[in-house]
């Protein structure tokens, strides 16, 4: 993955599931929306104290070609890079078992 840059054209606060959701219709070629579940100790110091409960603050966008990964951080979303699914680098799998599949499907094997 590639050194973190300010994400373009995303808001700068967390986003509700429902817009979490909606990257699969949103992003060119989306399969699947991953979200992580952070415990308390990390929400507490990651979102604003307006946030709501379910806000979403990590997300990995899986398309039929790549995994795109952002992170809101600092108050700002952050583009972690793309990685391809055909690239050398290791299988996303080991990431993804931290998060959970949010929408859509995957064509990864994990549980």
């Amino acid at each position: 993955m590639d050194q973190p840059e300010p994400a373009t054209d995303w808001p700068d606060r967390p986003l509700s599931v429902e817009e979490a959701e909606a990257l699969l219709t949103d992003t060119d070629g989306a399969t699947g929306v991953w979200v992580m579940d952070h415990d308390s100790d990390v929400r507490s110091v990651s979102l604003p104290p307006d946030a709501p409960d379910d806000a979403v603050i990590d997300t990995v966008i899986e398309r039929t070609d790549a995994f795109e990964m952002y992170s809101y951080t600092g108050g700002r979303w952050m583009d972690y890079g793309t990685q391809h699914k055909d690239s050398d680098a290791p299988s996303m799998a080991g990431t993804l078992e931290s998060y959970r599949l949010l929408a859509g499907e995957t064509a990864l094997d994990v549980e």
